[in-house]
């Protein structure tokens, strides 16, 4: 393992603990048919985008990830889960959202959604 992938393995883990994560509960149906809920399941709570052309996308991240449809401020959103990226060595949170209007399931920016 290259030492940026042990980087990442010690700071999701690490960051699992502080969150509870070693908690086991039974997730919900959707954030079980994602694998990369890796912080916390929400539940299936309502939420809403809370800025301008935000971008779903298909992965966690902004580097190689599509984006699948843009969304404007206060659509309305289902969020499943928190996942975490570290993207040059800083931690960033996302959460994997179905947008309520057409259905479609991807990953926003955590700081977009109340």
């Amino acid at each position: 393992m290259s030492k940026f992938g042990r980087r990442v393995a010690a700071a999701t883990a690490s960051v699992s603990l502080l969150l509870g994560a070693g908690i086991a509960l039974a997730p919900t149906a959707a954030a079980v048919d994602h694998p990369l809920c890796n912080v916390s399941d929400n539940r299936d709570r309502a939420g809403k985008i809370t800025g301008n052309n935000v971008s779903l996308r298909k992965t966690k991240g902004t580097y190689h990830s599509p984006i699948l449809r843009v969304l404007q401020k206060n659509a309305k959103v289902t969020v499943y889960c928190k996942g975490l990226v570290v993207a040059d060595q800083d931690l960033q949170y996302w959460y994997y959202v179905k947008h309520n209007a057409t259905g479609i399931r991807g990953w926003v920016y955590a700081s977009y959604v109340a």
